[in-house]
């Protein structure tokens, strides 16, 4: 996970980016309130962004929680995402969302928006698919 910490965030606990539509990203993996919520519903847990930025422990646990659901929505997919590196999904869901990710699996990549900086599912795929440094 090493090399999307360093993409995302410098490897940065603190690292904060608002969108222009005014969403906020933040810790090391850049998660959003949608994804932090998700993982809230999943695990019964409660705190704010605030607490989440301050909190490396915490930033931890939801990125193994977010990695690990990940994988199951890929294993979830089947014969289709076994033709695809696991890693170069990993990424792609952790840009578009995991119904991204599937979209983009179903579509052999045809489907592959972009972030407002400009990067899209496919080069965050082939830039990943090398390894997140996951064990």
């Amino acid at each position: 996970m090493d090399k999307l910490i360093q993409s995302e965030s410098s490897d940065s606990q603190r690292a904060s980016y608002t969108t222009q539509d005014g969403r906020s990203f933040v810790g090391y993996l850049q998660f959003g309130e949608a994804r932090l919520n998700d993982y809230k519903a999943a695990t019964g847990t409660e705190f704010t962004q605030d607490e989440f930025i301050n909190d490396s422990e915490l930033q931890s646990r939801v990125a193994a929680w977010h990695i690990a659901s990940i994988d199951d929505a890929i294993d979830g997919m089947g014969e289709p995402a076994q033709r695809f590196n696991r890693d170069g999904l990993r990424a792609a869901a952790h840009l578009g969302g995991i119904t991204g990710m599937k979209r983009f699996v179903l579509s052999d990549g045809q489907y592959n928006p972009s972030d407002e900086l400009g990067t899209s599912l496919q080069h965050y795929y082939d830039r990943f698919s090398e390894g997140l440094g996951l064990t």
